[in-house]
């Protein structure tokens, strides 16, 4: 099977599964927003912060590191588990001593309770590290991607039970260990390593050499996405931190199903293409496509956001529908840079990956923690408008390794982003139309997203013909077989 083939299936098997995956985890979401106050969600969601942090740090670039390495080497493997779960130790720790303490300082004892419980899960993911690795390495998506699968639904389940029996937010927590146990060892039989531990002088100076700036990176980049989510458990508290994370929830989830899917593929493609390959015509390519699928979702999104509050969360998260609509607008500058600091990662070019995510950083950082004090709405357009202003920065970086042509970029994305603005247009009419003869949310929802799924093609077709072709039969040929002809 050709590269792109395995590429491509490989990030479908992990869209499937993505798409499984963030249903039921939606799905427990939604019912714990309707079990629990906003003030016990807004905290339950601030100490996950914590870990997700701590994750991010344990992983930081070690599946890239093993990926893109030409040859696989059990004893590699070993000495990064080793180098890896040391790392996990000491982020578990700094959780207990330092996390714990911060979330006691910022909210309650309870806080501080649910952040030391949750510190076990960073080991357990420090062990999955070179798992996952391998098996992304051997484009085996559809296993991982059922692994996980498996241990979302059944930790789901223990979910559900705990909350129902009274347990409340610890249902949440009991649930989280559940899932990463349950994980690990389905990933580890899947994978069919054997872990171990393994000391190399000189396969942790390998390591530290390319981790290194991808670890800075790291916590750069959780800066970057969670800088409006930080200060606004801290500075807002957490009834505006509940509101706030229920408005980016589908954001997450359509990034985690499309983007991130793709995102996982540009490294163990782009490092294994021809020499040849024009690189910079293949990023527009993969981009262009991207925009296809997902600007019309967040442009959706953006118009459906007041009746898909109330329907999936309750009506007391009804205020949180202005937020996600505001935010789901970064869409645009965001599928530009996404795959940028991958495609930089697949040349070895992490010190570059790094200036990028420090840009992002400080950009982010700065407009959040001035603009929070102005409300969060305030907060949320700046944070679009400084995406859209740091964009030629970050290709100005790119192009000086990569051959990207800015123009070509420009002409093939124009397309479905206007047409993925003409159809929010179309729907907020529509929606004004709706709202005042049907007072019921669920078939207002289903209305408008009918019209959104028809709007779009017609505008894309009627007004970019030629594009909007190009992109069926691009995907057609990613995703569809190809008839084999046979000569007599």
């Amino acid at each position: 099977m050709s590269l792109k083939k395995q590429a491509t299936k490989g990030s479908m098997w992990m869209s499937i599964t993505r798409v499984g995956i963030n249903v039921i985890d939606f799905m427990v979401y939604a019912y714990l927003a309707r079990i629990l106050t906003l003030e016990e969600f807004g905290l339950v969601g601030f100490c996950f912060l914590f870990i997700e942090f701590a994750n991010s740090l344990v992983n930081a670039g070690v599946n890239q590191n093993l990926v893109q390495r030409k040859t696989w080497s059990d004893d590699y493997a070993a000495s990064t588990m080793t180098f890896v779960f040391g790392m996990g130790v000491i982020v578990a720790s700094a959780l207990v001593l330092i996390g714990a303490p911060i979330a006691h300082y910022s909210y309650s004892d309870i806080a501080a309770y649910v952040v030391a419980s949750l510190a076990p899960i960073t080991l357990i993911m420090s062990l999955q590290v070179v798992v996952t690795g391998k098996l992304l390495r051997e484009f085996k998506n559809k296993q991982m991607g059922m692994a996980k699968f498996t241990a979302t639904v059944f930790s789901a389940i223990v979910i559900v039970l705990l909350a129902e029996s009274g347990y409340g937010l610890w249902s949440l927590v009991i649930g989280k260990l559940v899932n990463a146990v349950l994980q690990y060892g389905l990933l580890t039989y899947a994978a069919k390593f054997k872990p171990r531990f393994h000391f190399d002088k000189s396969d942790n100076k390998e390591l530290i050499t390319f981790c290194l700036p991808l670890l800075w990176m790291t916590v750069m980049n959780f800066i970057h996405r969670k800088a409006s989510n930080i200060f606004t458990g801290l500075v807002l508290g957490p009834a505006s931190f509940a509101l706030l994370a229920a408005a980016k929830k589908g954001e997450l989830v359509i990034n985690e199903v499309t983007m991130s899917s793709i995102n996982s593929m540009v490294v163990p493609s782009f490092s294994r293409a021809k020499e040849n390959a024009n690189i910079g015509d293949l990023y527009i390519k993969l981009v262009t496509i991207t925009a296809a699928i997902v600007f019309p979702i967040f442009m959706g999104l953006a118009a459906l956001a007041d009746p898909f509050v109330v329907v999936a969360f309750g009506e007391k998260f009804e205020p949180s529908s202005i937020f996600m609509t505001i935010s789901a607008f970064t869409v645009f500058p965001s599928v530009l840079a996404w795959f940028l600091p991958n495609l930089l990662i697949s040349k070895a070019l992490t010190r570059e990956a790094f200036k990028l995510t420090v840009i992002n950083v400080i950009s982010n950082f700065l407009v959040a923690g001035v603009t929070i004090w102005f409300g969060l709405e305030v907060m949320l357009i700046g944070l679009v408008v400084m995406n859209f202003l740091v964009l030629p920065v970050r290709y100005r970086i790119v192009t000086k390794h990569i051959n990207i042509s800015i123009s070509k970029l420009v002409k093939s994305v124009l397309p479905p982003s206007l047409s993925a603005l003409g159809m929010f247009g179309c729907v907020m009419c529509a929606k004004v139309y709706i709202a005042d003869y049907i007072d019921n949310d669920i078939l207002v929802l289903m209305l408008l997203v009918a019209m959104g799924a028809l709007s779009y093609p017609v505008i894309a077709f009627s007004f970019f013909y030629k594009s909007t072709l190009s992109q069926v039969e691009e995907l057609q040929e990613m995703f569809l077989k190809k008839k084999v002809k046979v000569q007599n």
